[in-house]
């Protein structure tokens, strides 16, 4: 008979293997961090025989290792490898059109809301080996709630190909409209992988292992300070996702300090057609936004984005020192450099420090910067009181930056398959 793999959602198989034959999801999870023990189904005594009329036994359930991760974690992975939730309608449409059935009376709209509604915490516990699949699930519950189930009677040729479609699903789209169910957002998602391992078909190292070179972004900054804090920043607010992002190697001193040295070295990338994602972030003053701006009018690749630290409406009366003595100025666009978006204390002040030509404006800097960076490095996990609320618009910027490169990629993917049924 062999061995075999699931993914599922809860009880609910939403992608399967056997042998040789699996999909690789080990980039939905983080290697050892995810290991943890999770259930395997395998039939026992037959038990009469389910709705189809097919036979049905009791369930015998070990826990042995797999690899587990709550569903909403898991959609943030996903939407990093660019498989958004925008991409799920592609794909229904796609298979609506290889199945032939029409997308109009039965909608991706329709299964979205269906799904968002059904109780996925109510499976039957006695449908045999590996729970219930995606296939049954949706003839079983969601075909009724759905208003479609009596085209298996009325019409079978007409019910035929959705329930064939809906069969070839895939796990990520399935995923995606799981996790819009409030539901279905407390499950966890598990690959129970370890039946392949002990059968000799894989070796460990094929499920718990590091996410593929192509997978992951490079982030190039002006400096040593700002890698650092958005990469703890990663580690103890998006820790589910951060080995998706590299750094440029500090051990031996940044090589990159200054913006004119990361607007040549984007010019240079940019020359030599660098293959990596890349995303280049600039600092939310006078000289960042300068060069953000000269780097933008370069021909920016696919695989490279520009960002600037987001402007805050808090940085629009920031105080302030100079020549003119203390004020509440605007920072933005001037002066909040990555320690802004720190804890900032009642003492905070930027001091400005020189008029930028090419900016036309003064270009300031937080005064004790270290001292507030410091603080923040030396944290090994969130703590109460600390307000992380600008560094979080910070990664939103950043993973957004980064699903923006990658989502193209799978868009594209859909547009071809599309476009080949057509031909």
């Amino acid at each position: 008979m062999g061995s075999m793999i699931h993914l599922a959602v809860g009880r609910l198989e939403i992608d399967w293997g056997k042998n040789h034959g699996f999909r690789d999801h080990s980039a939905l999870f983080q290697g050892e961090k995810d290991v943890a023990d999770v259930p395997y189904y395998y039939a026992g005594k037959e038990d009469g025989t389910d709705f189809e009329g097919e036979p049905k036994w009791e369930p015998l359930i070990e826990h042995k290792e797999g690899l587990s991760k709550p569903l909403p974690l898991v959609i943030d992975r996903l939407n990093l490898l660019g498989h958004t939730y925008e991409q799920c309608e592609k794909e229904f449409t796609y298979l609506a059109r290889l199945n032939g059935f029409d997308d109009a009376s039965f909608t991706f709209a329709a299964l979205r809301d269906v799904l968002e509604a059904v109780d996925v915490t109510s499976l039957s516990t006695d449908y045999g080996e590996g729970g219930e699949d995606f296939g049954k699930f949706f003839r079983r519950e969601l075909g009724p709630r759905l208003g479609i189930d009596s085209l298996m009677l009325n019409d079978p040729l007409e019910f035929h190909p959705i329930s064939e479609a809906m069969e070839n699903l895939s796990a990520y789209t399935v995923l995606h409209l799981l996790g819009r169910n409030p539901r279905a957002a407390a499950l966890p998602v598990q690959w129970a992988f370890n039946d392949l391992e002990i059968g000799r078909y894989a070796r460990r190292s094929d499920f718990v292992r590091a996410l593929e070179p192509r997978a992951r972004f490079l982030i190039v900054t002006e400096g040593s300070s700002d890698a650092a804090v958005l990469r703890h920043a990663l580690k103890i607010l998006r820790p589910h996702v951060a080995d998706f992002f590299d750094f440029v190697d500090m051990e031996e001193g940044y090589p990159f300090s200054g913006t004119g040295n990361v607007f040549r070295f984007v010019q240079g990338l940019i020359s030599i057609a660098i293959q990596n994602k890349m995303l280049v972030l600039f600092d939310n003053d006078a000289e960042g936004v300068a060069n953000a701006t000269r780097c933008e009018a370069l021909n920016v690749p696919a695989n490279m984005q520009i960002l600037t630290l987001p402007e805050r409406r808090e940085f629009m009366t920031f105080s302030t020192v100079g020549p003119d003595g203390e004020r509440f100025s605007d920072i933005n666009r001037r002066a909040a450099a990555i320690e802004c978006y720190l804890h900032l204390d009642e003492k905070a002040r930027v001091r400005w420090t020189g008029y930028n030509q090419a900016a036309g404006t003064y270009q300031g800097e937080l005064e004790g910067k270290t001292r507030y960076m410091r603080t923040f490095l030396s944290q090994r996990q969130c703590e109460s009181g600390y307000d992380y609320s600008r560094l979080e618009h910070v990664l939103d910027i950043v993973i957004a930056g980064a699903v923006s490169i990658s989502e193209p990629e799978v868009n594209l993917h859909w547009q071809r398959a599309i476009e080949d049924i057509a031909d």
